[in-house]
């Protein structure tokens, strides 16, 4: 019984396999003959020779594709498309013809094989061969010389030429064309040229140093693996020289200027941004460099990036507060709705705050009354009602209001009123801020008059009303008009008898 499963089981699978050929991962043997990492010198054709054998007992059609490059052309003989007999062997090459202008490249190719039943569109099975090519030639401003020199076949005379060029380059650059930069810049009334040279100069001279290095080391009769990592030595010193030269910039030049013009300005909000600027420019650069480093050692940074995704989220949300301290500020510094040392009240508080600092998360604030330092978050202040006292200027109202007595002559209080506001010194007494006196309310005790008086700094509000006040009660006191309290009179009509 067991047997008879069994049977039935590979008959199904080879039933099975004849319908779908296409899941079979041996339709075509592919064999190369060569190395997968190929050192080229000069610009000789490269040959990638490749034997293909069906081992179907039914024809196949094959097709032969070669990524485009502008570093190379390619040919595929003797021809791109055949067709392949069962059980057949056929014999092709590809052609990587490289291009004149070429000095150094790593070129890799993916040589795609597909393969297809006959006269069908969908190929079912496609195969890969992964090559590596490192093409080499002496720089362009060298092949002159080599060339009239007839050394394009002599490696070890082209190594000599180019390690002589450049160390001329290196002693031309550190003895003729720096000194020269120099005295030229020092000429100049902007600093900028300056702080830009004494940027460039080293990583200059260390990038010539290196390229020279590695274009002599590519002529040497060393492996295409070891000139490979020669080549990778210098793209991460390529990278490490870029990023450090991009923080200098940053740091030295660009915000050196944003400082200096941050300090002509009367405005605050250049002050406070730039080391906002500079912390971000930085962690950008940093990342930046570490992602392209990252990516020269052929490692994949998609994981990377998302894990920064997913950390960044995560950051996100658990500083909401001071996110939302951070935009609020950026509001008012934006906004402007108070400067440096103005006097403020916020809506519900009795109290006055004199502002002293105004930074991207909070603001520093001295309390008047209580004379307290008092650290604001933004965000509480972007969301309130702010009353700018210095706004529109810094003038101010003196307002109270002051009871005589029923009976007491209305106009001689009157007078009396504007006389002591009037003597004050600090009293406003011109256009439409002179002083004014009303009679604004019968009270159950005393008739009530309102001052209103403007002076020029409201803070002295409290002074002047304190110093009016007295100078009243005195001047009511020698004109013997009274300043009533209230009282309550109660009349009983009848005696209960005992």
């Amino acid at each position: 019984m067991e047997r008879r499963v069994i049977i039935s089981l590979m008959l199904f699978i080879m039933l099975i396999s004849s319908i779908l050929p296409g899941v079979s991962a041996r339709s075509v043997h592919i064999t190369y003959h060569g190395d997968t990492e190929i050192l080229q010198r000069g610009h000789n054709p490269v040959w990638l020779n490749f034997t293909l054998t069906n081992i179907f007992n039914r024809s196949l059609d094959i097709e032969v594709s070669v990524p485009y490059s502008e570093s190379y052309s390619s040919r595929i003989l003797p021809s791109e498309s055949f067709r392949l007999g069962p059980h057949e062997t056929t014999n092709i090459s590809v052609v990587i013809f490289p291009s004149r202008d070429v000095e150094r490249t790593e070129i890799k190719l993916v040589i795609k094989f597909l393969i297809y039943e006959v006269d069908e569109v969908n190929p079912v099975e496609t195969k890969e061969e992964h090559i590596t090519i490192l093409l080499i030639n002496p720089a362009w401003f060298i092949q002159p010389i080599i060339h009239l020199m007839g050394l394009e076949n002599d490696w070890v005379w082209q190594f000599v030429i180019t390690v002589l060029f450049w160390v001329g380059i290196g002693f031309l650059v550190v003895f003729v064309i720096a000194p020269l930069i120099r005295r030229i810049t020092e000429k100049t009334r902007t600093q900028i040229d300056d702080i830009i040279w004494e940027i460039i100069r080293i990583p200059i001279i260390i990038l010539l140093f290196v390229y020279g290095l590695v274009a002599a080391a590519d002529l040497l009769p060393i492996g295409a693996k070891y000139l490979a990592i020669i080549n990778k030595a210098y793209e991460i010193t390529l990278i490490l020289v870029i990023t450090y030269l991009a923080y200098k910039i940053f740091h030295d030049l660009m915000l050196y200027e944003g400082k200096r013009l941050a300090e002509k300005t009367e405005s605050e909000l250049d002050d406070i941004l730039i080391p906002v600027v500079e912390k971000i420019g930085d962690i950008i650069i940093i990342i930046a460099g570490l992602l392209w480093f990252l990516t020269a050692l052929d490692i994949d940074i998609t994981i990377f990036l998302a894990g920064l995704g997913g950390v960044g989220l995560i950051i996100g949300l658990a500083s909401q507060d001071a996110l939302s301290n951070f935009f609020a500020g950026m509001h008012i510094l934006l906004d402007h709705p108070f400067s440096i040392g103005d006097y403020i009240k916020l809506e519900g508080i009795n109290t006055v705050y004199r502002i002293e600092k105004v930074g991207v998360r909070s603001t520093q604030a001295y309390d008047v009354f209580n004379h307290e330092m008092v650290v604001i978050p933004n965000r509480l202040l972007a969301n309130d009602k702010i009353i700018n006292m210095m706004k529109p200027d810094e003038m101010g109202k003196v307002k109270f209001s002051v009871g005589v007595a029923y009976g007491s002559d209305v106009d001689r209080v009157m007078e009396i009123i504007e006389e002591v506001v009037n003597e004050h010194p600090e009293i406003v007494k011109r256009g439409d801020k002179k002083p004014l006196v009303r009679l604004v309310n019968f009270g159950d005790s005393s008739l009530e008059f309102l001052i209103i008086a403007w002076i020029p700094n409201i803070m002295d509000q409290w002074r002047v009303a304190h110093e009016l006040r007295i100078a009243l009660y005195n001047k009511f006191r020698e004109e013997g008009i009274e300043i009533p309290f209230p009282q309550l009179d109660v009349y009983i009509k009848d005696m209960p008898h005992s």
